[in-house]
């Protein structure tokens, strides 16, 4: 993050003038560049200078994005998580919007708790901790007590970051079209976008929340293993939601009394749990922040946040399985059909891809999910698949993001990064059979 003060969003006046900026300087670069480029002699020297480029870039819109919180910088984390896509310069850079958020004092945040329960906090809460269990870019949660003595946890929405949205999201999209982050055409950045404004506007309403948490807590009341708090309904509202208190150690702070026969138990739920929502239950929790996620010493895994959830149509499942199927037989032509039946793959200037195109992200993904324990701590997947993007930037063209994935993709490449923070050894074949449909 930034070591500068972070402030709770502005009026909207003054956050389009701080983007706006943004907007400017990046522009500035990116025409600085091209005509630097002009002159630049060798292959190496122009490589060099387009990284100089995406460093420059990222770290403007990280150190902006994190002064800002709110929809900007929730965008901002969304887009850091395209390893796949984004140059690794950039994404470096972004990775810093990850950590959690500078926490708001307790006093900006009484507007909205007052709003929620009247003047008097006391007729509902015997204690309120002022300091945060954790913050995050629209939020921040608070441990407290009921009247009746329950423990809970409250999740109170930042005041002012629902009507700064639109305005952000349009000033963010300016931006990357101008530093040509995202190299996609106009219309499927608008159409991306446009998935991601409506993500933003279910996830700021919290009664949206409260429903899909009664949803999943309803799909996986089967499996003992998984905990998802519960909602105190009469103590919620739109803007404050009140859950049981839930605890868990996070991901990423395991310490030895969890041993790796514990931390693959716990990494074979968060797998198995991912699948049945993808290819059974047709909706998926789609923010992978290993924040959002807690382990417990009897093997639980604890899941909060459903802020961010995605439904699935039974087609986009569909296919998943088939594509899913095809890369674990290895069969190329399948892949291929699938991409284009889900709009990945567009045909319109490259008609046919040579099956050796295909032929190394078929073997990572045999690889990856393989008969054979994979060590997720040294296994470099994410290494393999820049290297094979890379390789892969002559048929760029071929294809292109597809607005009603790009949630379901974050939440699939993100719990990558959390069974390699929990240093997993797993065969993932045999556990994907347990979630796949048969076809």
């Amino acid at each position: 993050m930034t070591d500068k003060p972070t402030d709770a969003p502005r009026p909207t006046t003054q956050r389009l003038l701080k983007l706006a900026g943004m907007t400017a300087r990046i522009s500035g670069h990116a025409a600085r560049d091209r005509w630097q480029r002009l002159w630049q002699s060798s292959e190496t020297d122009r490589s060099a200078q387009e990284a100089e480029l995406y460093t420059r870039i990222g770290t403007e819109i990280a150190e902006t994005l994190g002064e800002m919180k709110g929809a900007v910088m929730k965008v901002g984390q969304v887009v850091s998580q395209y390893r796949d896509l984004l140059p690794p310069e950039l994404v470096n850079a972004l990775t810093r919007l990850q950590n959690d958020a500078p926490p708001q004092p307790f006093s900006a945040l009484l507007p909205r708790l007052h709003e929620a329960f009247g003047p008097d906090l006391d007729r509902h809460f015997s204690f309120i901790d002022p300091t945060p269990l954790a913050s995050a870019s629209l939020a921040q949660v608070h441990r407290a007590r009921t009247s009746d003595g329950r423990e809970v946890v409250l999740k109170v929405q930042y005041p002012g970051v629902d009507a700064a949205v639109a305005a952000d999201l349009k000033q963010l999209r300016i931006a990357l079209k101008l530093a040509r982050v995202l190299p996609v055409k106009n219309e499927i950045l608008d159409a991306l976008f446009r998935e991601i404004a409506q993500s933003l506007e279910a996830e700021l309403d919290y009664r949206f929340e409260a429903e899909a948490i009664a949803r999943f807590r309803r799909y996986h009341a089967d499996t003992p293993n998984i905990v998802i708090p519960e909602v105190l309904t009469a103590l919620s509202n739109t803007r404050v939601l009140t859950l049981s208190f839930e605890p868990g150690d996070g991901l990423g702070q395991l310490d030895d009394r969890y041993d790796q026969p514990l931390r693959n138990q716990i990494a074979a739920t968060l797998f198995q749990a991912l699948g049945r929502q993808l290819y059974q239950f047709g909706e998926i929790h789609c923010d992978p922040h290993p924040g959002n996620f807690a382990a417990r010493l009897d093997g639980s895994l604890v899941m909060y946040d459903f802020g961010c959830i995605k439904k699935v149509s039974a087609q986009v499942s569909q296919r998943y399985g088939e594509i899913t199927r095809a890369a674990l037989a290895g069969d190329a032509a399948i892949i291929e059909s699938g991409l284009i039946a889900l709009g990945a793959r567009q045909t319109a200037h490259t008609p046919t891809l040579p099956e050796s195109f295909y032929t190394p992200w078929l073997e990572l993904a045999q690889e990856s999910f393989s008969d054979d324990t994979t060590d997720f701590a040294s296994f470099p997947m994410a290494e393999r698949v820049i290297t094979l993007s890379r390789a892969a930037l002559p048929h760029w063209r071929a294809f292109q993001p597809v607005p009603e994935t790009v949630m379901i993709n974050r939440a699939l490449g993100g719990h990558y990064w959390n069974l390699r923070q929990l240093g997993a050894q797993l065969a993932l074949r045999p556990l994907l059979h347990t979630v796949l449909p048969a076809a």
